[in-house]
């Protein structure tokens, strides 16, 4: 038992130390970061419940508000950009975990030890992890939806279902499987089924109340969704020739990055491993060998994921196939395990996991956008008695990136109307002057720029310009 702990305890931490080493070099600060901060501050200032989730990247509908739900924990602690993203590195750590004790419980200790590790040290899950954004925890919901059904666990495993399907619809996936699993279980009763309904409509009561209280408007959007822009996508790109498109191309390179150091030979490779195998599920040819339960059943999930893939009409990034990431780990295990043996398994999958650490996104090139903000922040309110102006494309959306970390204590302004106090210059208690200004209009702005001290922010280069006055 101390020894099962101590590699727990390991697992976590090298996982975690991948995610957040120099984590503020990685995190994305972007538009759907800013508005998730400035909604929870709203809330939290108001004391409204939250009733919604984030808005669905595509179609007029929004998610239910599981994802606000974590952020919140972040928040209590801090209010910097930084918590969320913390957040949601320690639930990809934790993911590592659970991963291990899933494969340990169906296989062995070394089975389980070089699944979990090849998770810690994916490229993908490693870049998908250091940021606060709401499709980024559905691996650890996915892991712990199958460790549940697995076990039969029907309403735990109904639980996490619905939890990554309230983290973004592509959840939606698992959410069906899940249930269809369920439906066709031996082990069906009518009781199972009615405790199914009640667990997710308990899980979503916050969604249900914001519906009935607004005539139902994110259901006829998902609706409408559904009927009207699907059919007129149908027209652009519904097909085989496109899903054909999409398995070559996208996921083939999905799995160089999920396991092969984004390398997309071994991707077309490791797709064909994939489909063989698939396809020798489907004919039954599995027979030659023995085939154990999970095999199965990650078989059929991903044949029903590739049906679900098939009927989606627009195009598949990585973020929509976040869901599969551990599911690909296990399975590729899983098919080498039965083909070439146990030891010879963890001989070539220990060095794909050194080969994917030696070139690890964790060390890699990263976002700058929260480094500049944060350090443009920090040389701009240095003076006790200082304005700052803002001129900058409202499409760039840096400004509200600007304004969010302004309104935290240790940065909030001295003076308000900053723009007309500089424009005019007529307030004699203004000791300094900050205008930051986007390249391509700093020169078009009322106030005259040619008297101003340009602030070094290399390397921080960017194509917003701080200028600082002095009165």
């Amino acid at each position: 038992m101390k020894k099962i702990i101590k590699i727990i305890i390991w697992l976590f931490l090298f996982s975690l130390f991948l995610r957040v080493f120099h984590l503020s070099y990685y995190i994305s600060y972007h538009q759907d970061q800013v508005r998730d901060l400035f909604y929870l501050k709203q809330h939290f200032e108001t004391g409204k419940a939250i009733l919604l989730g984030p808005k669905a990247s595509v179609g007029n509908f929004f998610l239910p508000p599981f994802w606000y739900y974590l952020m919140s924990i972040a928040y209590i602690f801090s209010k910097s950009p930084l918590a969320p993203a913390f957040l949601t590195a320690l639930l990809s750590s934790i993911t590592t975990v659970i991963i291990f004790l899933f494969i340990k419980k169906v296989f062995n200790e070394k089975l389980a030890f070089i699944t979990a590790t090849l998770y810690a040290v994916s490229p993908l899950s490693i870049e998908y992890s250091r940021f606060a954004w709401n499709p980024n925890p559905i691996p650890l919901f996915v892991i712990l939806t199958f460790y549940f059904l697995n076990d039969e666990k029907f309403i735990l495993a109904a639980a996490a279902a619905n939890l990554a399907f309230q983290l973004h619809y592509q959840g939606l996936v698992i959410a069906i499987f899940c249930f269809l699993w369920i439906l066709f279980s031996k082990k069906f009763t009518l009781k199972r089924f009615l405790n199914y309904v009640l667990i997710n409509l308990l899980l979503v009561l916050p969604f249900i109340v914001y519906e009935l209280k607004n005539g139902l408007k994110n259901t006829f959007g998902i609706i409408n969704f559904l009927v009207k822009s699907q059919a007129i996508t149908k027209l652009k790109l519904f097909g085989i020739p496109f899903f054909i498109k999409f398995i070559l191309n996208n996921f083939s390179f999905f799995i160089a990055k999920v396991m092969f150091f984004k390398n997309q030979m071994l991707g077309y490779f490791g797709l064909l491993i994939l489909l063989i195998s698939i396809l020798v599920f489907i004919f039954k040819l599995y027979k030659l060998y023995k085939l154990d339960k999970l095999c199965k059943l990650l078989n059929l999930f991903l044949i029903f994921s590739f049906f679900m893939l098939f009927f989606y009409k627009n195009s598949l990034i990585d973020f929509y196939l976040l869901f599969l990431i551990p599911i690909v780990i296990i399975y590729f295990v899983l098919i080498a395990k039965n083909v070439l043996g146990e030891k010879l398994t963890l001989i070539i999958f220990f060095i794909l996991i050194l080969i994917n650490l030696f070139k690890s996104p964790a060390f890699g090139v990263y976002d700058k956008t929260f480094l500049w903000v944060r350090t443009a922040i920090k040389e701009t309110t240095q003076s006790k008695n200082y304005c700052l102006s803002y001129n900058i494309f409202p499409q760039n959306f840096i400004e509200s990136k600007y304004r969010y970390m302004m309104t935290l204590a240790k940065n909030q302004p001295v003076y308000q109307n900053c723009d007309l106090v500089m424009s005019l210059r007529c307030d004699p208690k203004v000791k300094t002057g900050y205008y930051i200004c986007e390249e391509a209009i700093c020169r078009r702005s009322l106030i005259d720029i040619s008297w101003a001290k340009p602030v070094d922010m290399k390397p921080l280069d960017s194509n917003v310009k701080i200028y600082e006055f002095d009165y």
